[in-house]
């Protein structure tokens, strides 16, 4: 008798997923999509931002150029020393006021 209930057990399951095995599956399906829309969001927010990344090199780069342009234009009219400082510290106050911008 055992083996006949055995048997007829295995044949239940064999022909269906049990209704609790259905509810377990159907959690993991919802899971993983959820998973996937956070992984496509991340993604999203990972290329913006290494867009921003570059973007802000490129201005910091130009800034830089001119910067030193401007040095060079002071040096070559022969200002004195001290106007050169202090020139040069208001460039850099500037150039630090525009990092704190970008980088807010």
């Amino acid at each position: 008798m055992l083996v006949r209930q055995l048997e007829e057990e295995l044949r239940m399951r064999m022909r269906g997923p049990s209704i609790e095995m259905q509810q377990q599956m159907e959690a993991l399906y919802q899971e993983n999509e959820h998973l996937q829309r956070e992984i496509a969001i991340l993604r999203d927010t990972i290329k913006e931002l290494e867009l921003r990344i570059e973007t802000q090199k490129q201005t910091l780069q130009a800034r830089d150029e001119s910067i030193k342009k401007l040095l060079e234009m002071l040096q070559n009219k022969g200002m004195g020393k001290e106007e050169e400082r202090a020139m040069f510290q208001q460039m850099q106050a500037m150039a630090q006021k525009q990092v704190q911008i970008y980088c807010s």
